[in-house]
């Protein structure tokens, strides 16, 4: 995180002054959640009590087209309040809530770059890890739960931030171009990685060919449904908040489901170098599906539920995909802590791959 050593107290404040928030300004601290944006939380007094709110300025290296991110996020979570106020049984879930400039836009532009903010939702932790099945099951049911209200959002009316993100054919290539160039010449050491990604090209293109044929329909997706992006109420351990909608666009539901399930399930780190350890915690793996199903059983098709554990395996590919591409490539993308880091993270995801390929019946979804 930059932080105010960059920024300096008085601009942090001045900015944060620019949105449309009531009372007066007691503090602003930093706030260590994620890696891509810097994260601040103000203390405001108002009636009734002090409040909080999280301000955001917004990673540009990253995300090129800030407009287009704040459109889709502007879209979603207006849709999703809209949802829970509409419905007074809804009480277990809520959205995040933007806070308009006093302009009455949706974010910020400064001298320091762009910037968000929200309603800062009180009451809620996240987590980094799964610990029971129950932990599985109520953050696949928010993800679900998210999904479902979104499911009459056209997606149409969202757009592209991260082109071709979701796309496993366009990974492939860009493997092929860092193995054709082998720009640092690794290649000849990830022989049996580079074997691997070729006698599973095939399933790369599996759902982009079901789209295209209409058996898949394009959703709503959250993008990055990793444990820590859910909030859990601190009274209750029921999943409550989705947060971090950056990666909201167009794509296929089962993405959503397949990074779950790669995420949170995972017996061990994304950079374990003993891949004995490495594997898909089926206990966990069977909580994710029924907490996935129950709120979304009603609008996913039948081919949609038959290929969520084909779903696991793809995302998880995927993500080595990419891991191996830039470890071929230099280390250009992904933060390396060590040498071969992104090489070890790769065989981890592949690992996790042979093993859900090898416990495939017991995966299946009826």
């Amino acid at each position: 995180m930059t932080g105010d050593s960059e920024l300096g107290m008085a601009a942090l404040h001045r900015t944060v002054e620019r949105f449309d928030i009531r009372g007066i300004l007691l503090s602003v601290l930093p706030l260590q959640r994620g890696h891509i944006h810097d994260t601040f939380v103000s203390t405001w007094r108002q009636e009734g009590g002090n409040k909080r709110y999280l301000h955001q300025r917004m990673n540009t290296k990253v995300f090129h087209d800030i407009p287009a991110v704040m459109h889709n996020i502007e879209l979603v979570s207006n849709h999703l309040r809209a949802k829970v106020d509409g419905d007074p049984t809804m009480t277990s879930f809520t959205g995040l809530e933007l806070v308009p400039t006093r302009e009455q836009r949706s974010y910020l532009v400064a001298g320091t770059g762009p910037w968000r903010t929200y309603r800062f939702v009180e009451g809620c932790t996240s987590h980094d890890h799964c610990t029971n099945p129950d932990h599985a099951y109520e953050a696949a049911r928010a993800f679900g739960w998210f999904q479902a209200q979104l499911a009459d959002l056209d997606a149409a009316q969202l757009r592209e931030t991260l082109p071709r993100f979701f796309s496993t054919p366009h990974r492939l290539q860009q493997f092929d171009d860092a193995l054709a160039e082998d720009p640092v010449g690794r290649a000849a050491a990830c022989l049996p990685e580079i074997r691997f990604v070729a006698a599973r090209r095939a399933m790369g293109s599996v759902i982009e060919e079901l789209q295209k044929q209409g058996s898949i329909p394009l959703r709503t997706v959250h993008g990055d449904t990793k444990l820590n992006n859910v909030l859990f109420d601190d009274g209750t351990g029921k999943a409550r908040c989705i947060v971090d909608l950056d990666t909201c666009m167009p794509g296929y539901s089962l993405y959503d489901f397949g990074d779950l399930v790669r995420f949170t399930a995972a017996t061990s780190g994304e950079d374990e170098r003993d891949l004995g350890k490495v594997g898909t915690d089926l206990g966990l793996y069977k909580a994710l599906v029924e907490g996935y199903l129950s709120a979304t059983r009603q609008f996913l098709s039948p081919k949609e539920i038959e290929l969520m554990p084909f779903a696991a395996r793809l995302v998880t590919f995927t993500i080595g995909l990419r891991f191996l591409s830039d470890h071929l490539a230099g280390d250009v993308y992904f933060k390396v802590h060590r040498e071969n880091h992104n090489l070890d993270r790769a065989r981890v995801q592949f690992r996790m791959v042979e093993r859900m390929e090898q416990r495939a019946a017991e995966m299946a979804v009826r």
